[in-house]
């Protein structure tokens, strides 16, 4: 018996033997012919890299069956396509495009499910106000927002409660995380403005239209003004058609000025802007349809605008006219700024009217009634009357009876003694008695005489 158990196992060594192989020659038979042999530790190496849909074999023997089993080859399996259907596709894309309003508070939670980034515009609810701050629920952010009106409006006079109210979604920027102290995000619509008005500025550069900024401060050089949180810079050239000295006068006023220059520096843009093209424009379209409209002889009313020695420019209708020293009063005065003041309205007459090179001459006496008129009535001969020496002449001494009526005392009859010149006896701005010896409407002419009345 135990003879035929071991003769037994001998027989089935040498089958499993004979099946082992039978399945090395089945492999080596598909290897390329003429490759060289590996060495056993070449093949040690690589046999942990043989997969098994890499098998060559089309069947194997089962020793221990003795029969051939067919291996199902893994290069046959069908390929999956990786590629969505069409219509998958397609309703994937309509759900990206879904903007906010269209989507419900879940599909908001979701998409703004990330932390909460520096510099990142998020949507809220107000739910707490008053009139300085206002606290907003943010979508997707652990925290609450806060919201000051420095972040909001760019007027310092404007109060929450009247821009805004609590139910209201806004859009901000996140300018600061959640600190120690403060559990809030801090936020601006400041900052969310001034990137969509930066396209609004740089639409304007270097053409006509102009924009409405509000000058914060006057520096050196200057003026910087501010548009929807914009730093803009006007130079003291740029700021009026004539120089100005105080620019103060401009600090938190409103005025309309064109952009003439835009730079972009270091992530920042450097804008520079102009008043006075934009008011040198308007005076032009002014002046023409002034000198359109203007009559000689016509009464006008002007504004003061500057004083020389010679004079005084009247601003007429938006055209500046010259009003001559001897046309401001039928008196003689020393300087125009002792009679007018720069900014007054006064009540003007066109006496000469250039409009081809546009010229205008005005006068302020020919509205005033003239002095010389039935001067015989107001000074009859022999009336006995006081008067201002105004100045000498060799001949005689001029003596003012009233602004425009001077007369004139000869020499001769200025002393009974011997005069020489006139300052020997008389001192200029004296008021002294003159008795009238002749007067001549037609050639305003007065006969003075001061020893009649010694």
């Amino acid at each position: 018996m135990m003879d035929e158990k071991r003769i037994g196992e001998d027989t089935l060594q040498q089958e499993d033997v004979a099946a082992q192989t039978t399945v090395e020659e089945g492999m080596t038979s598909n290897e390329p012919q003429g490759q060289e042999e590996k060495a056993p530790q070449e093949e040690a190496a690589a046999a942990p890299e043989v997969k098994e849909q890499d098998t060559p074999m089309d069947e194997v023997k089962d020793p221990n069956h003795n029969a051939e089993v067919q291996l199902t080859s893994f290069d046959h399996v069908p390929e999956v396509d990786a590629a969505l259907p069409e219509t998958v596709q397609e309703d994937a894309h309509e759900e990206e495009e879904k903007s906010d309003d269209d989507m419900s508070m879940a599909e908001l939670m979701e998409k703004y499910d990330n932390p909460v980034r520096m510099g990142q515009i998020i949507k809220g609810k107000v739910i707490q106000l008053d009139d300085k701050e206002a606290i907003i629920a943010l979508i997707g952010a652990g925290n609450d927002g806060k919201l000051n009106i420095d972040e909001v409006s760019f007027d310092d006079s404007d109060k929450l409660t009247e821009m805004m109210k609590i139910g209201d979604e806004v859009e901000a920027k996140v300018i600061r995380r959640p600190i120690e102290n403060d559990s809030f995000y801090i936020l601006s619509m400041k900052e969310v403005q001034r990137e969509a008005s930066k396209d609004e500025l740089l639409a304007v550069l270097n053409k006509d239209e102009t924009i409405t900024a509000r000058v914060k401060e006057a520096v050196k050089g200057g003026l910087v003004a501010f548009f929807k949180g914009h730093r803009i810079f006007i130079p003291a050239s740029q700021v009026d058609i004539n120089s100005v000295r105080d620019l103060t006068q401009y600090e938190g006023k409103e005025i309309e000025i064109n952009i003439i220059e835009a730079e972009e520096r270091r992530g920042s843009t450097r804008i520079v802007a102009s008043r006075k093209k934009h008011l040198l424009k308007k005076k032009q379209e002014i002046e023409a349809k002034a000198w359109e409209e203007l009559e000689e002889g016509a009464v006008e009313t002007g504004r003061v605008e500057r004083l020389t020695d010679f004079g005084a420019f009247i601003n007429v209708r938006g055209v500046d006219g010259l009003l001559h020293i001897s046309e401001i009063t039928h008196g003689k005065i020393p300087k125009p700024s002792n009679v007018l003041k720069v900014g007054e309205e006064v009540a003007v007459k066109i006496i000469r009217l250039d409009k081809e090179n546009q010229r205008l001459s005005l006068s302020m006496k020919a509205l005033q009634e003239d002095p010389w008129k039935n001067i015989a009535d107001k000074y009859p001969n022999g009336a006995i009357v006081l008067g201002k020496v105004v100045r000498f002449t060799e001949f005689g001494a001029f003596i003012e009876l009233e602004p425009g009526v001077d007369g004139l005392a000869h020499i001769s009859q200025l002393s009974h003694a011997r005069v020489e010149k006139p300052g020997e006896v008389l001192t200029l701005g004296e008021t002294i008695k003159v008795k009238i010896l002749d007067t001549n409407e037609r050639d305003k002419k007065v006969s003075l005489s001061v020893k009649a009345v010694e």
